[in-house]
């Protein structure tokens, strides 16, 4: 009787949510690189966010981000078991980057798409971004239209894939530190 009130708990939780349409291409702007902002730190002018779900838990998908004076870089590697990559793909149109153009641009055998926890902010270029954290699944591209050094920052983005999932079972013991035996 417990895992049934547990599992209607989850539904009616995830059915709020409201999910990112797909394919469909928006713009954002943030007005600083996270740590080049006024005091106290926050993740609301420099961070996009996914769906109202993320912005309520300030769990941002895509953070802006880079030290005053120093390289402005992207992140969506976060904390505890979260894990993101980030890969440039260049200067190329964001209409044209389709979920299976995110890993290999050019469909072709070699040329897999690097992947990386941080990538420099660059004008003009186009970037793809996995997530997955422990309810969430996201891939999603997005590309810089105007910058200015840990100042403004718009960019355009589409959501190709996101999906919140339920573990029915995890092996236990996580850690990014734990050496193999």
């Amino acid at each position: 009787m417990l895992r049934l009130a547990h599992l209607l708990l989850f539904v009616s939780v995830t059915a709020a949510v409201t999910l990112p349409e797909l394919n469909v291409i928006k713009q954002t702007t943030f007005k600083y690189s996270y740590s080049c902002q006024p005091p106290p730190l926050a993740y609301r002018d420099c961070a996009l966010f996914l769906t109202d779900d993320s912005a309520r838990q300030n769990e941002p998908e895509l953070l802006y981000n880079g030290a005053c004076g120093s390289k402005d870089y992207f992140e969506v590697h976060f904390a505890g078991s979260n894990f993101g990559v980030i890969s440039d793909l260049g200067n190329v149109p964001l209409k044209e980057v389709t979920a299976s153009k995110a890993f290999n641009f050019n469909n072709t055998v070699g040329e897999d798409n690097e992947f990386f926890a941080t990538v420099p902010v660059v004008s003009e270029h186009t970037y793809a971004a996995l997530i997955a954290r422990d309810n969430i699944r996201a891939l999603f591209v997005f590309r810089i239209e105007n910058y200015q050094h840990n100042g403004p920052l718009t960019l355009s983005y589409a959501v190709k894939q996101y999906g919140i999932n339920q573990s029915v079972q995890e092996a236990p013991g996580f850690s990014w530190n734990a050496p193999n035996h």
